[in-house]
């Protein structure tokens, strides 16, 4: 093992920590702690047996491993800004759907 996988892997587990204290406090649900916990083990499992990714790349035609985390994670990073966007956009419009109720409810309490 190389340094570089023994860090990653002591980072995993204070990750992994961390989900499990926040489930545990209940600041998140089973499912999320779950979720994350799965995450970081793949990641965890991916660092300790990089041939893992090798092999999936060259299943799916990528020239390397890190090519295809690197591809993987600017799908992941666009789709979350364009879920974000969306959301941002209702958030916006439930704003000024509020503002306008307010509006004309102290408007009849003046008139």
């Amino acid at each position: 093992m190389t340094v570089f996988q023994g860090l990653i892997i002591v980072f995993i587990l204070f990750v992994l920590y961390k989900a499990i204290r926040r489930f545990i406090n209940k600041e998140i649900s089973i499912w999320l702690m779950v979720f994350w916990c799965g995450f970081w083990v793949v990641l965890g499992l991916i660092a300790i047996f990089p041939i893992i990714i090798e092999s999936i790349a060259t299943f799916v035609g990528v020239g390397r491993g890190v090519d295809l985390i690197i591809y993987i994670a600017l799908f992941v990073c666009f789709y979350i800004l364009f879920k974000m966007s969306i959301k941002q956009k209702k958030n916006e419009k439930d704003i000024v759907d509020l503002v306008r109720k307010i509006a004309l409810v102290q408007a009849k309490k003046k008139g």
